[in-house]
């Protein structure tokens, strides 16, 4: 997500604006190619590359052009909104005063209709106590406004009841402050159903935009993927035929998004009674927590150590992601039973789609122990945006040049 539509929510500097198209069309640029090359369509290279440079200093010039119009709008007042906040003032009010005035582009605070407040009681210059909640439709009959903010005790509709009415015969907006005991970092969301309303709870939802572009450079690398590496996937295939016989796939019951559970593919590494034996070599366990990790697993055959090294038993995995089940990038999927031991806050990696790739794949793998991996994923989760997606891809292929931490 590049936010070059969020103009209106933050301040942007002509570099800035640059560099994100700049971006923007580096991937369409990419986005076209992989089509020409999936339809086999031909295309003169001069022409599409003039496009895209023509495209980018206008799609500039119109976005500039619409800073340079909000940044007018806003100094003479035509584009700045007008709030008015109704309820008893107390530090909750005062703070989001002092946040809405610290906005990158904030609202004018036209006052407030409550109690009297109290000597410094919002402790903020630029309010004006303008009068009791009964007065609310003469305020909005005689000045301008375009929000009022309702805080307690009209934190909600109900309680509101009239005076949210005065909101709705004018058509000017409504929000309501819901007052909290504890501070969350989860954001709330107001879902509709019938004629009820919920408030719920989401841990960072990232912009349905960015998880759609994110499932679809999935599918379509992963497709174009599958398509340059069957020659390979092949030779594979027959190696281990000859090699270790049947079958060719291991297929296992993992943990994904949210708990769902899907069977995760690779090449066979390991003798066919692989499972069976694992109980035997749990004293040989070289990872903390509920993971079970050997470096040198007896149960590993010469090619499948191989394999490993280079991480080319992961390959199937690329049909889990066609399929939906994974992503390219996100925390490793676990078998159900070791996923079922962790608990608490690490549970959270289960929020967004397992990848073949994260940042434990690239920071080392089997030599970062338990407690570090699950604190990598939950960084990935909390921070995570198409730019890291794009640099975790870009250094998983160093990474397993490097062979660190493979086995």
């Amino acid at each position: 997500d590049l936010g070059l539509h969020r103009l209106f929510e933050r301040r942007w500097s002509r570099f800035q604006v640059l560099v994100g198209l700049i971006k923007l069309h580096a991937l369409g640029f990419v986005g076209v190619t992989a089509l020409l090359f999936l339809s086999r369509g031909v295309i003169n290279r001069s022409i599409l590359v003039a496009f895209l440079a023509v495209n980018l200093v206008a799609m500039l010039l119109v976005r500039l052009g619409v800073i340079r119009w909000l940044q007018s709008s806003w100094r003479t007042g035509r584009a700045q909104p007008a709030w008015l906040f109704v309820g008893t003032p107390a530090p909750e009010m005062a703070q989001l005063v002092k946040a809405a005035l610290a906005a990158p582009w904030p609202p004018q605070i036209v006052g407030v209709l409550g109690e009297n407040p109290a000597e410094g009681a919002l402790a903020v210059d630029q309010v004006t106590y303008l009068g009791t909640p009964e007065t609310l439709a003469t305020v909005l009959h005689d000045q301008h406004v375009d929000l009022v903010v309702f805080f307690p005790p009209f934190h909600h509709a109900d309680a509101a009841g009239e005076l949210l009415r005065s909101c709705e015969r004018l058509g000017i907006a409504a929000a309501f402050s819901q007052p909290t005991v504890h501070r969350f970092s989860i954001a709330p969301h107001v879902m509709t159903l019938g004629d009820s309303h919920l408030i719920t709870y989401e841990w960072s939802p990232p912009r349905p935009s960015s998880t759609a572009i994110k499932s679809a450079l999935d599918v379509l690398i992963s497709g174009i993927g599958l398509i340059v590496i069957s020659p390979l996937l092949l030779l594979i295939s027959l190696a281990i035929l000859v090699r270790m016989g049947r079958p060719v796939l291991f297929s296992q019951q993992r943990v994904g998004l949210h708990g769902r559970r899907f069977k995760l593919h690779k090449f066979r590494t390991m003798v066919n009674d692989a499972e069976a034996i694992k109980e035997s070599l749990q004293g040989l366990n070289e990872m903390s927590g509920p993971v079970f990790k050997i470096a040198e697993d007896p149960r590993v055959l010469p090619l499948g150590r191989f394999l490993r090294r280079w991480s080319l038993d992961e390959l199937p995995q690329l049909f889990n992601v066609v399929s939906g089940d994974m992503s390219l990038v996100g925390p490793r999927p676990l078998p159900v039973a070791e996923q079922q031991e962790i608990e608490g806050w690490y549970r959270r990696r289960l929020s967004v789609k397992p990848g073949i790739t994260c940042l434990w794949q690239i920071s080392g793998r089997n030599n970062i122990d338990f407690e570090q991996w699950m604190k990598l994923d939950l960084r990935y989760v909390d921070q995570w945006s198409l730019s890291l997606d794009a640099r975790i891809l870009l250094l998983t292929l160093p990474a397993v040049l490097s062979r660190r931490g493979a086995s």
